[in-house]
């Protein structure tokens, strides 16, 4: 066990919106009902990897803190004993991780991991990795790209100046954003968390994944 991670204590922040708002870019591929059982399907997943990742090495992240407006996300954090923060009303995904941020910092974590909640297939090697990058990292931000240049991860120390750009192209205006306040950023050589469902080509490669579904 890497020893290093006494001396860490690192937040996972997920933000998520209600289920029944999510994947609206899927509206003319799946019914209302099926988009919602999918959000929840990817969001379980994420929990149970990242619950096996603690497990397995229970120095490697302190907490995971959900933030939410939505009632059965929470239960559904609960049950796998995730802080929840709840708005009531997801005011954007920069909001919700300033949010996330502020109750790190706020709470004396010295670092925080972002991840989205709808990665199609995370893998726990991977998550490690770029947990270990980044804590051999103090003055760098740890970044994963989505195929499509969003942010799939955001590793970053606390406290922290930085000004979040989630949204299009993402990937590009988070390395402006270190820059400016004099962070390295160093890219993840991680391929698990780059693939995110949000287009009909990405759900062609979750039905492969997970044909059960449907």
């Amino acid at each position: 066990m890497n020893l290093g991670y006494q001396k860490s204590k690192t937040s996972i922040i997920i933000p998520m919106r209600s289920l029944n708002e999510g994947k609206t870019r899927l509206s003319n591929l799946l019914s209302p009902n099926k988009r919602e059982k999918l959000i929840k399907l990817l969001f379980t997943q994420l929990l149970k990897k990242l619950k096996s990742l603690k497990n397995q090495f229970p120095l490697i992240f302190s907490d995971i803190l959900v933030i939410t407006p939505c009632e059965e996300v929470e239960k559904l954090s609960k049950d796998f004993h995730v802080h929840v923060l709840k708005e009531q009303n997801l005011n954007g995904l920069n909001s919700a991780v300033n949010k996330g941020i502020c109750w790190s910092s706020e709470n004396l974590y010295d670092s925080s991991l972002i991840l989205p909640g709808d990665i199609i297939d995370p893998e726990t090697e991977d998550i490690k990795k770029i947990l270990e990058i980044g804590k051999k990292s103090k003055d760098s931000m740890v970044i994963c790209p989505s195929t499509d240049f969003g942010t799939n991860a955001l590793f970053l120390s606390l406290p922290t100046r930085f000004n979040f750009k989630f949204g299009p192209n993402s990937f590009y205006e988070h390395q402006k954003e270190a820059k400016k306040i004099s962070l390295r950023s160093i890219i993840a050589p991680v391929d698990s968390l780059k693939d995110d469902l949000d287009t009909g080509k990405d759900l062609e490669k979750f039905k492969v994944l997970q044909p059960k579904f449907f």
